[in-house]
């Protein structure tokens, strides 16, 4: 007698849940969360902008000249390069409706700016990256420094782009008084 197979409490796995294939992603995708919807979130208004003040502020710190070494220097550019974006993203982030939080700036970009600004802010932080993996690989060749530093000058041309249009559009709607 088969005690697993027969038994009402032990169930083999595929009866339980049913077999899927490796390489099917389908149902991670379905559980990731929807990027407009994150970018929709007035939370992220106080997290990017404390945390992206708190690690520039760190960062800079860091790079004061009398604590000069270079892995200060590593750490205290990594901080500004992760704490830039981060803030950026929390002032592209929606307000809430209560005029009383401290957090409203009068900031209200276009979903589609936000995503412009979170695009731009991906770049910047990609850049970084980009030397720490690709650094040690070909030598801190100097086609991994231009990489680099073409990821974070395209990253905050987008990043700018996205608050000049809301600039440009705030302009606009703006009654004229004489």
């Amino acid at each position: 007698m088969d005690l697993i197979n027969e038994s009402p409490v032990y169930k083999p796995l595929d009866f339980v849940t049913p077999r899927m294939d490796p390489l099917d992603v389908g149902h991670v995708a379905e559980q990731l969360p929807d990027l407009d919807a994150v970018l929709d979130d007035t939370r992220l208004r106080p997290i990017g902008l404390v945390g992206g003040f708190s690690l520039v502020l760190l960062g800079a710190l860091l790079g004061i000249p009398t604590i000069s070494s270079f892995w200060s220097s590593v750490v205290s550019g990594v901080l500004v390069f992760v704490g830039v974006p981060l803030f950026s993203l929390g002032l592209a982030a929606p307000e809430t409706d209560d005029e009383s939080d401290l957090f409203t700036l009068g900031i209200d970009l276009t979903r589609k700016q936000r995503r412009i600004v979170a695009a731009g802010s991906l770049l910047v932080v990609f850049s970084p990256i980009t030397v720490a993996v690709l650094g040690p690989v070909v030598g801190f060749a100097m086609s991994v420094w231009l990489a680099a530093a073409a990821l974070a000058i395209l990253g905050s041309v987008l990043i700018l782009t996205g608050f000049i249009a809301w600039t440009s559009r705030t302009l606009v709607e703006a009654p004229v008084s004489r």
